[in-house]
């Protein structure tokens, strides 16, 4: 594979979101932005420069090699004109290394093109880290630097320790989050190390920069044991305004999460718990306005019983849901059961499934109004489906396959249906944290969980389930709406 620092891709301009659909029975096909990834059902993109002799027929012939080895070409972009020849640019989404072989191979093989490189971009923009610190001020002389550093910053550090709150005003705590793992949950990977997980946390220290102008910073906790990870981080949470816990496995996050956030006076939020609960809510109320269904009428099974169905299952009771279900993968979480139980799943059984009914995934839907999976693909069928209320509603998130497919799931009666890549986590989170920074907030709270979620679904565009998270208002009007919410007395702890 060739990389080179020049090719246009290294540094490439915001990416242009392709138009979307999220499926909804009754004919109508509410728009959603959509990666293109998505659209083509292929994940692992490649850059690709060729240079054309033949001009306009040379290209459709490249195209033609593309679809022939089943890929799918992108943006093409014009790179430069030289005597006799054109050079473009094109982005080639595949299914992996093997395909993008046949793609090569394909186009080696005509007549007027010179392939010139193939670039793999995920491992290209990752070169040298996705995110950096730059500083704030300017040092253009060593005036500035002694007013930056030593002797000017004493003064500051003397304030300090005068006076530590002062801290929030003079440095960069205020605005500063740790993202920490141990790598045990790293995406749809599992266990690969802290240091394999890396190249993630990067990635959503450059999403908070970018949605919500926050500094983060990875931190890497290399242990398997729960409590050296608290100890770790109670350690170093000095230098942070707030903590995203970030893939850690259950049912060590539970105890990893709640033991943090009762130590520390800062906000601890884990993000496969309650992002994913906040966005899971978020869909449900805009959905509840789409179809004119009650939150209280829900009732409610969710398929997985780990992080992100836990934190569901609580964040959609405190909202009014009056029943919620879970199924993990011996069957219905119940009080009574012994099979592959854990003391995370026994207090779990005492606080859900009301009637206490027992049996398989198949029995838990039957009759219900809403489905959530966070658990394994093409588990759900359409006689599944068909067995519960009328026009349930369908969120099955697994990645990258949900548990049902969404043809299948509206042809067996939903009402509505959104899957993973629909409900992005990275839509709340951003700006769950900076309105909790805003607000000074110690805690995370159900109320400033279910105010992002509100926030959210009032953004909704018409004909769409969620706003578009690549709208800096979206995540302007959830720190918004967090931070207002912070200031509600009594509220209830998401731990």
């Amino acid at each position: 594979m060739v990389f080179v620092s020049d090719f246009p891709y290294n540094a490439p301009p915001r990416p242009v979101q392709e138009p979307g659909r999220i499926a909804n029975r009754k004919g109508i096909e509410m728009l959603s932005q959509q990666a293109m990834q998505d659209r083509f059902q292929r994940n692992i993109v490649f850059g690709v420069r060729v240079s054309l002799s033949d001009g306009e027929d040379a290209m459709a012939a490249i195209l033609g090699a593309i679809n022939s080895a089943d890929a799918r070409c992108g943006l093409i972009t014009l790179a430069e004109e030289r005597h006799g020849s054109v050079v473009h640019d094109l982005q080639i989404f595949t299914t992996g290394d093997e395909q993008m072989a046949r793609v090569r191979k394909a186009i080696e093989g005509l007549e007027g093109v010179e392939l010139i490189q193939v670039v793999d971009l995920a491992m290209e923009l990752h070169r040298g880290g996705s995110t950096h610190v730059k500083s704030r001020v300017p040092i253009e002389s060593n005036t500035s630097l002694r007013i930056v550093y030593t002797p000017g910053v004493a003064r500051v550090c003397r304030a300090i320790e005068a006076e530590p709150e002062l801290a929030w005003e003079f440095t960069g705590i205020g605005n500063k989050i740790a993202i920490v793992t141990n790598g045990t949950a790293i995406l749809g990977l599992g266990d690969i190390g802290c240091l394999a997980g890396l190249p993630v946390m990067e990635g959503k220290a450059a999403i908070f920069a970018e949605f919500a102008g926050i500094s983060a910073e990875p931190v890497l906790i290399d242990t398997h044991d729960p409590d050296e990870f608290v100890h770790v981080m109670e350690k170093i949470a000095c230098g942070y305004g707030a903590i995203q816990v970030e893939d850690v496995k259950a049912p060590e996050c539970f105890k990893i999460t709640r033991q943090l956030d009762q130590r520390l006076k800062i906000p601890v939020l884990h993000d496969d718990q309650h992002g994913t609960a906040s966005i899971v809510l978020a869909g449900l109320v805009s959905a509840l306005k789409k179809t004119g269904k009650k939150m209280e009428d829900m009732t409610t099974v969710i398929s997985g019983a780990g992080a992100a169905g836990t934190a569901i299952a609580d964040v959609l009771t405190a909202a009014g849901i009056p029943d919620v279900v879970l199924v993990d993968s011996v069957g219905i979480i119940h009080r009574g059961r012994t099979e592959r139980m854990n003391e995370e799943k026994e207090a779990l059984a005492e606080r859900t499934n009301e009637e206490n009914i027992s049996g398989s995934l198949a029995d838990a839907m039957k009759g219900r109004q809403l489905f959530i999976g966070v658990s394994q693909p093409d588990i759900v069928t359409g006689d599944m489906v068909r067995s519960m209320a009328a026009d349930p509603i369908l969120f099955p998130l697994a990645n990258p396959v949900s548990e049902i497919s969404k043809d299948e799931a509206l042809d067996a009666g939903a009402a509505i249906y959104a899957d993973g890549r629909m409900m992005n986590n990275a839509i709340a989170y951003p700006g769950l944290f900076r309105g909790a920074m805003e607000a000074r907030a110690e805690k995370f709270t159900m109320e400033m969980l279910m105010a992002a979620a509100e926030a959210l679904a009032d953004m909704v565009p018409e004909n769409e389930l969620l706003p578009e998270m690549m709208d800096r208002n979206t995540h302007l009007g959830v720190a918004a709406a967090v931070k207002k919410a912070a200031d509600i007395p009594n509220a209830r702890p998401v731990q």
